[in-house]
C-alpha cells in the first residue's frame, strides 16, 4: 500500500548510493515530479539506498516486501530470477512488474593476465593456476548478482571460488569495476571477471598490462539463457588491446525500473510517463561520449524504455506506452 497525505502519494524509490549512475537517474525521475500541474498525484519522492549496498540483490527484495514502491534492478533478468526464487534469490520476492528499462549496453569481461598463459575457461579449469581473481561483492545476505553469475559460469566449467583458493590463489570481492580494475592494473590481482564495460578504465588497464580476454562457450551461454533467462552478447574484436576476434559472453545490460504488481495503476502510468518525459535529461551526461563509453543507448526513445524488460509491464505502464503508440 502506498501512503498518501492530503496532497498525493508519498513515493519511495530504491536506487544506489549518491556516486552511482542509478542515483543520478532516479534524481532525474524525482525532478520530473516537480511540475504539479503534470504530476499532481505525487506529494513527495524519496530516493533510498539499497540494503547492505547490494543493489542488484537487495533492491528486488525491498520492492517485493513493500519497503519501497519501485526500484532499479540490473540486469533485468535479476527481476525475473527474484520473482521465481532462482539464482542468488533463496525465495520468491512476489510479483514484480516493469515500468521502464533504461537501455544500458553492458556485458561481462573475462580477463586474465597474459603471463598466466591461459587462453580459455576450459584451460583455466585444467591448469589450475595461482589466480588472484577480482569479482564483485558479497554481503551478509550473499553475493550480488554479478558475483553469483560469475561463479555459476565457473561451475559450468568445473570450478568455483573455493577451488581457486585451493589452487593457491585468492578471490577478491571489492565491489564494482571502478574499484576492482585498479587492483589488476596495480598488480594486486591477475584476473578480473566483471561487468561495467562502458568506462575508460578498461582501456587504461589493457594498455598498462597485457591481458587475454576469454570467451564463453556456446554451451554455458545457452545454459544461462535456458536456466535463468540471461541474454548473450558479443565482445567485439578490438574492443580492448589484445582482443583479436569476436568473443561470446553474457549480456549484463539494462537498468530496469520495476514495482510490485499491486502498485496503483495511476501511479505506474505516471512513473512511465515521467520516465519518458525525463529521458533526454537522463541521457544527457552520456551523449557526448564515444559510443562504446556511453552508459545508455542514445537516442533514448520511448520504444527502448518499454522493450526487453524480461518481466511483464505493469498495467498502468502498459496503458501509457499504448497511448503513445509504442506497443
Amino acid at each position: 500500500m502506498v501512503e498518501r497525505d492530503e496532497n498525493g502519494y508519498l513515493l519511495k524509490i530504491v536506487s544506489n548510493f549518491p556516486y552511482h549512475p542509478w542515483w543520478r537517474l532516479t534524481a532525474q525521475l524525482a525532478e520530473g515530479f516537480r511540475d504539479k500541474k503534470k504530476t499532481g498525484l505525487v506529494s513527495s519522492v524519496g530516493i533510498y539506498t539499497p540494503k547492505f549496498g547490494l543493489g542488484s540483490l537487495e533492491n528486488p527484495k525491498m520492492v517485493g516486501r513493500g519497503d519501497v514502491h519501485a526500484g532499479i534492478m540490473n540486469p533485468p533478468v535479476t527481476a525475473k530470477m527474484a520473482m521465481e526464487g532462482k539464482g542468488p534469490f533463496k525465495e520468491r520476492v512476489g510479483e514484480l512488474r516493469a515500468i521502464a528499462r533504461f537501455p544500458e549496453p553492458d556485458y561481462i569481461f573475462w580477463l586474465v593476465a597474459e603471463e598466466l598463459g591461459i587462453s580459455s575457461m576450459e584451460e583455466l579449469a585444467k591448469l589450475k593456476p595461482p589466480l588472484v581473481l577480482v569479482s564483485g561483492r558479497i554481503g551478509p545476505t550473499g553475493p550480488d548478482t554479478l558475483t553469483w553469475t560469475v561463479e555459476e559460469v565457473m561451475k559450468y566449467y568445473g570450478f568455483s571460488y573455493q577451488d581457486i583458493e585451493s589452487w593457491g590463489g585468492k578471490v577478491l570481492f571489492p565491489g564494482p569495476a571502478v574499484v576492482g580494475v585498479p587492483l589488476v592494473r596495480s598488480g594486486q590481482a591477475n584476473a578480473i571477471f566483471q561487468e561495467g564495460v562502458h568506462s575508460i578504465i578498461w582501456e587504461q588497464l589493457a594498455e598498462a598490462r597485457p591481458l587475454r580476454c576469454l570467451g564463453l562457450s556456446r554451451g554455458v551461454v545457452d545454459y544461462m539463457k535456458e536456466t535463468y533467462g540471461f541474454d548473450e552478447a558479443i565482445i567485439p574484436k578490438g574492443r580492448l588491446k589484445g582482443i583479436e576476434q569476436d568473443l561470446l559472453t553474457l549480456d549484463y545490460g539494462g537498468w530496469l525500473l520495476a514495482c510490485r504488481e499491486d502498485l496503483p495503476e495511476e501511479l505506474a502510468y505516471l512513473l512511465a510517463k515521467v520516465s519518458t518525459d525525463q529521458r533526454d535529461a537522463i541521457a544527457a551526461p552520456f551523449k557526448d561520449r564515444p559510443k562504446h563509453l556511453q552508459s545508455l543507448e542514445i537516442p533514448l526513445t520511448p520504444q527502448l524504455l518499454c522493450s526487453k524488460c524480461m518481466i511483464p509491464l505493469h498495467k498502468g505502464a502498459e496503458r501509457y506506452y499504448r497511448e503513445i503508440g509504442c506497443l
